[in-house]
């Protein structure tokens, strides 16, 4: 798992991405208390060698809560408005009768979406499952309700994202399964999947 975040960087390095010194375990514990959730090996691997930094990176050392949350509501907020502005609304039959009011409409789609495994930003608006999802996981983009995955493991995405505006090179045949978010992808993002 160690090699991971070693390969993970020099492909980093080799991109010309700014990197610092990886997190500590009190750093890593400081984010779990203040969000609740752990990286999966993979990413905290990555984490542990080296930080990337950057506009697009989230900034796991030194950037407040408030930016970091809004990194990790991300996810939930573009849901928000696929429900609210997208024509028909996106609006799961499992979800029951969508509500009129915006409000009732924001509070189930951050309950539906909450009981999802929690998706963590690695850049952009690439994503990958915080435990208890193991090493090799897939990283998945996520655009509002638009979601691909764009490798099937950390390494195989830094690969495919950089260096940047090269696009999406390979996607190996997907090994680890994510709860919700794999059965929403492989159905082709519709809410009947859901």
């Amino acid at each position: 798992m160690k090699h991971v975040g070693r390969e993970a960087a020099a492909l980093l390095n080799g991109a010309g991405i700014e990197l610092s010194e990886g997190l500590t375990d009190a750093e890593f514990d400081s984010v779990r208390e203040r969000f609740g959730f752990h990286f999966n090996p993979d990413h905290r691997s990555l984490l542990a060698t080296a930080l990337p930094l950057g506009d697009r990176w989230p900034n796991w050392r030194s950037a407040d809560d408030l930016e970091l949350g809004t990194w990790l509501d991300k996810v939930t907020e573009g849901f928000i408005w696929d429900a609210l502005h997208q024509q028909p609304p996106f609006w799961p039959t499992s979800w029951g009768r969508m509500p009129a009011s915006p409000e009732d409409v924001t509070t189930i789609v951050r309950q539906q979406i909450g009981a999802w495994p929690r998706l963590v930003p690695i850049f952009a608006h690439r994503f990958t499952p915080a435990t208890p999802s193991p090493s090799g996981s897939p990283v998945i983009s996520v655009w509002q309700t638009d979601i691909v995955y764009y490798g099937a493991n950390l390494l195989e995405y830094l690969a495919n994202e950089f260096p940047l505006g090269q696009g999406r090179k390979t996607l190996s045949p997907i090994s680890v399964r994510v709860p919700f978010w794999s059965r929403f992808i492989e159905a082709a993002n519709r809410a009947e999947s859901i």
